[in-house]
């Protein structure tokens, strides 16, 4: 086994044992254990923790009690300091779980998300965005970038930042809603990852100001189902990501995925929430929407009790709960062809069908109390012609907290801005 090897990364933890010590060496790879003489331990004196080295040594098995167990480590030759580090760490981020406050979790994000932990939430992340990009490009259909300045609130409403654009009023964009729209009328099918901002006035454990939503949009279609087969089958395949690329973060992260089962359940609101009180005594059947008991009851209790999955579509919500773009039911006006698909106790995916008709469209945004007038760019695409389409979005800071059970939508996301945070 004696292969010289040379090794870069950061002294994520050192014992020193006088005559001899060990470090231990982080890297994007992960842990590994090298052994120092004194002489290469008497070169690190006065240096702390995170201090960049690169080490050339041979492998040789570690020695251990368990006969059966076959680690190795590096016996140092050479020790060369890269990137010397004087300071104490602001936060302990050599242990298992960093014992610090979130506030200060996040103040210290330069160094907290090197811990193994840490590091492992945004691996995760990777693969959920990898996954979902697999899912679409196989079939066919074309990535697109959306931008994040724009002219209106695309989504109507009052929770958007102004900018001051060149002395013009601009707002940093809601929703991708428009853009994607429009890309499906060139392409038919198209999918991306956006950024959306939200002036939101809460600092709560569910609210960001700034996300991103993976975005997906496609072309004649005759039925929700189709629409909702989409996002079952991206679902599927972002887990099968995870699982595949991440089943040691997991591991570290003590985190057990929901059973898919055969296929997702399908169940209208109103029948969702009549299933809720059947199962629980409680009476929600007069609400216009799910509350969060009864997605969680439904998602981890329900669904894959009586159905072997994890996975709820929730449809037809009521024409007051969704946007303008959102058609309605021509059985049931009151309420729309959309739905929420609910995943970890809670809703991962919204999405539906889309009005395509130009005077459908400007009567929906005279229904909802906006003017038309204000919509001249999103009703242009209605007058000359889309075709039958819907689609869907899915927060991908919020499906991270899912997956990985977070506490805090925070935790799931690399820089958080809300009311109260603009850095690091």
């Amino acid at each position: 086994m004696s292969q010289t090897v040379t090794i870069a990364g950061w002294l994520h933890r050192l014992r020193d044992l006088n005559k001899f010590g060990f470090a231990i060496l982080r890297d994007r790879t992960g842990l590994v254990q090298v052994v120092l003489t004194a002489e290469q331990l008497a070169q690190l004196k006065g240096l702390q923790l995170e201090t960049v080295l690169k080490i050339t040594g041979t492998v040789v098995k570690k020695q251990s009690k368990d006969p059966n167990a076959n680690e190795v480590e590096v016996q140092a030759a050479t020790v060369e300091i890269l990137s010397p580090v004087a300071d104490v760490l602001p936060v302990e981020i050599n242990n298992d779980t960093i014992d610090a406050h979130l506030d200060t979790l996040i103040d210290n994000r330069v160094v907290t998300l090197r811990n193994p932990k840490q590091r492992a939430i945004f691996r995760v992340q990777a693969a959920l965005v990898h996954g979902f990009r697999r899912y679409m490009a196989a079939r066919g259909f074309t990535e697109v970038f959306f931008p994040v300045l724009a002219g209106a609130a695309s989504e109507g409403g009052a929770e958007f930042f102004k900018v001051d654009y060149y002395g013009r009023e601009a707002t940093l964009t809601q929703s991708a809603q428009l853009y994607k729209q429009i890309m499906m009328g060139v392409y038919e099918g198209v999918y991306g990852v956006s950024y959306s901002f939200r002036a939101e006035k809460f600092a709560t454990s569910r609210h960001l100001t700034e996300f991103n939503q993976l975005e997906f949009e496609v072309g004649f279609v005759e039925t929700m189902d189709e629409i909702m087969d989409y996002g079952e089958g991206a679902t599927r395949e972002m887990l099968a990501a995870v699982v595949e690329e991440c089943s040691a973060e997991l591991s570290l992260l003590g985190v057990t995925l929901p059973p898919l089962g055969e296929r997702f359940v399908r169940i209208k609101l109103k029948d969702a929430l009549q299933t809720y009180k059947d199962g629980t005594g409680i009476d929600e059947t007069m609400e216009p929407d799910l509350s969060p008991a009864a997605e969680k009851w439904l998602s981890t209790v329900w669904a894959p009790k009586e159905h072997g999955t994890g996975f709820v579509f929730v449809t037809h919500y009521p024409a007051a709960k969704r946007p303008f773009y959102t058609k309605l039911d021509p059985e049931d006006p009151a309420s729309t062809l959309s739905f929420d698909l609910i995943g970890f106790g809670s809703e991962i995916v919204s999405g539906g069908f889309r009005v395509n008709r130009y005077d459908e469209q400007v009567q929906r945004l005279k229904d909802k109390g906006l003017n038309p007038d204000d919509f001249a760019d999103y009703l242009m695409m209605h007058k000359y012609g889309i075709p039958p389409e819907g689609g869907w979005g899915m927060g991908l800071q919020r499906l991270t907290q899912n997956v990985l059970g977070l506490d805090n939508i925070k935790e799931a996301t690399l820089f958080p801005r809300d009311v109260q945070r603009l850095r690091p």
